[in-house]
């Protein structure tokens, strides 16, 4: 296939993607769309709960969305621990919405590195040392785009929109290979995904002695399940806040856009594997 051709075919898919998320994905998210799911959810016969100790680490920096975040906790069976990243300047309007809240903790950060900054501060911290499987999300609104919206609710609904995915990607995690669950549908490996990031992210495998695990496959918009132990490779590399670029409204090229396509490579690097929603394992 010519590289003409496979540009075509790479479009053809990023525009059905595009109507289906602006059309089916609309239709999910809806209040109907809600109400059928929960619908369904409620004759689905229980699952055993796995023994998994989990968590939830989300990044807050359009505080409206806040409740969005606790019903996507309230989904995870048990009263989970919920890690939320602020930027300092909201800390305040934050920490008033969850007070009287158990076992949620508060991680002021500057307004830098969006949601992967400060997630990588908390990593680092070893905060989540304690967890077999971590959800991490944000309050992603992506007003550039025209499905912003939809897509951060999609992405709420199929991670943990309802207790019986959250109970069945926890099992995923009884297996001690599992590294990384996230959605397929967001999951990205066509080469156009490397935007401007392709030189950078090879010398960050290189820094985590991944050469030979090195290649394109991510959850575009950084929401999916994770282990912290399979992201150790990404912690050694010791980033602070000061190695982020200033905000400026990027839209790529800029160390935590490289970032996002580094956590499947980090868990590849240690041996971990990639998988999707049903289990299957993703290249």
């Amino acid at each position: 296939m010519t590289i003409a051709r496979k540009f075509s075919a790479a479009f053809a898919r990023h525009v059905v993607e595009k109507v289906a998320t602006a059309t089916i994905g609309s239709l999910f998210v809806s209040d109907v769309g809600q109400r059928i799911r929960r619908t369904l959810s409620a004759k689905v016969t229980g699952n055993p709960v796995p023994d998994v100790r989990a968590a939830v680490i989300a990044h807050v920096y359009y505080v409206d969305l806040l409740n969005e975040i606790l019903a996507c906790r309230k989904s995870i069976p048990g009263s989970v621990p919920l890690h939320l990243t602020v930027p300092t300047d909201r800390i305040d309007s934050v920490a008033s919405r969850v007070a009287g809240l158990a076992n949620v903790h508060l991680h002021p950060y500057e307004n830098r590195g969006r949601d992967i900054a400060p997630f990588m501060g908390v990593l680092s911290s070893g905060a989540l040392d304690g967890y077999d499987a971590v959800l991490k999300l944000h309050t992603k609104r992506s007003p550039h785009l025209i499905d912003g919206e939809t897509r951060r609710k999609l992405l709420f609904a199929m991670l943990c929109g309802e207790p019986s995915v959250a109970t069945k990607v926890l099992a995923a995690f009884e297996n001690p290979a599992t590294g990384i669950v996230g959605w397929r549908f967001c999951y990205r490996t066509g080469r156009s995904y490397w935007m401007k990031n392709e030189a950078r992210v090879c010398a960050i495998a290189a820094r985590m002695g991944a050469d030979g695990v090195t290649r394109l496959g991510f959850f575009e918009g950084s929401m999916f399940w994770f282990r912290p132990a399979a992201l150790v490779a990404l912690r050694e590399l010791d980033l602070t806040s000061e190695d982020f670029e200033p905000e400026a409204r990027q839209l790529d090229g800029t160390l935590h856009h490289a970032i996002e396509r580094c956590f499947t490579i980090a868990a590849w690097a240690r041996g971990y594997v990639v998988r999707d929603l049903r289990g299957r394992v993703l290249p």
